[in-house]
C-alpha cells in the first residue's frame, strides 16, 4: 500500500522542491508507522526487527528520491543519517533564504497572478515559508501586504478598511 503514496510524491531534486518532499515524505511515514526512523537514532545495539523496519523506511525514502542524488545518499547507513544528510544539504534557512522569501513576499501582486485565490495561496504559502525560516512575521503585516499588492481599483476598499480600524 505504501507503493501508492510514495508513487504520489515528487522525488526530491534539491532546494527547490526539498520543503514539500519534506512534509509529504513525513506524513508517509506517520502512515507507516515508521515517523520514528527520522527522529530518531537506532539504538546502540538493535534488534534484528529494528534494523529492518531502519532499512524498510530507508528505502521509502530513496524511492523518493531523484537519481541524480544517489551519489550524495549511498553511504548513509540509516534512515536518520539520510534524513540528516538530506536536510544539512538542502534545507535552507539561512540568512540569503530568509532575503530572498521576504523579497518573493513584498512583490507578490494581484496583477500577476491568474486570479485571487492564487495570489491569496502564494501570499500565505510564502510567508509560511518564511515563517519556516525562523522569520516572525505576524498575521497583521500578512494582511497588510495582501491589501498592498491589490492594484489602485481596490483604493475603496482599503480606505473603508482604514476607516473601520
Amino acid at each position: 500500500m505504501a507503493m501508492n503514496y510514495i508513487a504520489n510524491i515528487p522525488k526530491l531534486k534539491g532546494r527547490e522542491n526539498y520543503e514539500d518532499w519534506c512534509f509529504a515524505v513525513q506524513n508517509v511515514l506517520v502512515l507507516e508507522n515508521m515517523a520514528h526512523a527520522i527522529a530518531e537514532k537506532l539504538p546502540a545495539s538493535p534488534t534484528t526487527s529494528q534494523i529492518n523496519e531502519d532499512a524498510k523506511a530507508k528505502a521509502k525514502l530513496v524511492l523518493t528520491i531523484d537519481p541524480s542524488l544517489y551519489v550524495h545518499i549511498k553511504h548513509a547507513s540509516t534512515t536518520f543519517d539520510l534524513w540528516i544528510k538530506l536536510k544539512k544539504m538542502f534545507d535552507d534557512t539561512g540568512y540569503t533564504r530568509k532575503i530572498g522569501l521576504l523579497r518573493k513576499l513584498i512583490s507578490i501582486r494581484l496583477d500577476n497572478c491568474d486570479s485571487m485565490t492564487q495570489y491569496v495561496t502564494e501570499i500565505v504559502e510564502t510567508s509560511q515559508r518564511l515563517q519556516g525560516t525562523g522569520f516572525k512575521i505576524t498575521d497583521e503585516w500578512i494582511g497588510a501586504l495582501m491589501l498592498a499588492g491589490l492594484p489602485e481599483k481596490y483604493s475603496p476598499m482599503l480606505m473603508a478598511k482604514s476607516i473601520i480600524i
